[in-house]
């Protein structure tokens, strides 16, 4: 579907829009694919294969709490996201760039009256620091992070807190999300769903944007 094509649908049918962060908005997936195994390498410890797989549908606090239990670690889960978020802020602050469109698609949207939020697993500092280096924070008036909310985001708590934020009703919401398994947590909210294409869960590509109510591929 064309972006022009999609914004018009989704002012018609919506009153709000949330946006995930990582993946969606912002081309990030790197810094996360990465971040937990070269923190465990820090510490002289070699992370399996299935690392990644295990922590995909995590928070970071949860995330923390699976390497510290898996791995035998005494140190706090405070100090271990701490040391985390020192890894990944940098980056967000200098180099993250934002998905090829995603400033675009939100000015729109803006533009045509709708709210807009985002429900993250992002650090805080990170993610208002690269909204605010790209001249597009202004756009959301509320910003969830899944650390706030009781659950994970394949559970619709992280999506109705956001929705709560905008001051809007559950069924005017539509949500952008790149991550598959999120589509449980958006549907129990009784939101729209739209699936943005991310070549870190392309596997899952055909199978996401079927169970989406629209599908957003990249701009070229």
């Amino acid at each position: 579907m064309r972006p022009a094509s999609l914004i018009e649908q989704l002012a018609s049918r919506y009153a709000a829009a949330i946006f995930d962060f990582d993946g969606t908005l912002a081309d990030s997936m790197d810094v996360w694919d990465t971040v937990c195994r070269r923190w465990l390498t820090s510490k002289g410890i070699y992370a399996g294969e299935a690392l990644e797989r295990d922590i995909s549908a995590m928070t970071l606090t949860q995330s923390a709490e699976y390497v510290r239990r898996q791995y035998g670690l005494s140190l706090p889960v405070s100090c271990v996201l701490e040391e985390w978020e020192e890894l990944v802020c940098r980056q967000y602050l200098h180099t993250v760039p934002l998905k090829a469109g995603a400033a675009a698609l939100a000015a729109d949207l803006a533009r045509r009256g709708m709210k807009m939020g985002i429900a993250t697993s992002c650090f805080p500092a990170a993610c208002e620091g690269a909204l605010a280096r790209h001249g597009i924070r202004e756009y959301f008036s509320a910003i969830l992070y899944t650390h706030e909310a009781a659950r994970d985001k394949t559970f619709p708590d992280v999506y109705l807190a956001c929705a709560a934020r905008l001051g809007a009703a559950p069924e005017s919401c539509v949500v952008f999300e790149d991550f598959p398994a999120a589509a449980s947590g958006v549907r129990a909210a009784g939101m729209g769903l739209v699936a943005v294409y991310d070549r870190h869960s392309a596997k899952h590509w055909d199978a996401f944007r079927h169970e989406a109510d629209f599908a957003l591929l990249p701009v070229r």
